[in-house]
């Protein structure tokens, strides 16, 4: 199995400066980012149409919740960072690299944070969840790895 089965997905945090942000990598990742967007449809059948509406699409599109998870770190000050942007509602830059082994790709965009969830088990690992949704586009660049 390669990489891209197996794991390979990192995910890392922007800290706002400028002009050069650093970005951070959050530790103890169970689920990763779901990129996309939807474009709605706008409806422009006429009299001429046959058989069915016509549609062309949004000129924008909306970005999508994106739902992440870590093993909870008490005290790990990039784990702590999440909460803070999601209380201060605070949007920030992230950045995904995923590798096969061959090829690393990368992806940089901007999240919305919507909420924030601490949970506990006695079976299972402390979580920490947090609920983001994209704001702006989606930046994809493939380089070897």
């Amino acid at each position: 199995m390669t990489a891209a089965f197996t794991g390979g997905v990192t995910l890392k945090r922007g800290d706002g400066t400028t002009p050069t942000e650093v970005f951070t990598s959050i530790p103890e990742m169970t689920v990763s980012p779901n990129l996309g967007a939807d474009k709605g449809q706008i409806e422009v059948s006429s009299y001429d149409s046959i058989d069915n509406k016509e549609y062309i699409a949004e000129f924008l599109g909306d970005g999508k919740d994106v739902d992440l998870e870590w093993q909870l770190i008490l005290g790990n000050a990039q784990q702590e960072s999440i909460v803070s942007d999601v209380n201060g509602g605070i949007n920030r830059n992230y950045e995904m690299t995923i590798t096969d082994g061959v090829k690393t790709l990368t992806s940089t965009f901007t999240l919305t944070p919507k909420s924030w969830n601490r949970s506990t088990s006695l079976t299972d690992a402390h979580k920490l969840s947090a609920t983001f949704k994209i704001s702006g586009a989606i930046t994809d660049v493939v380089t070897p790895t």
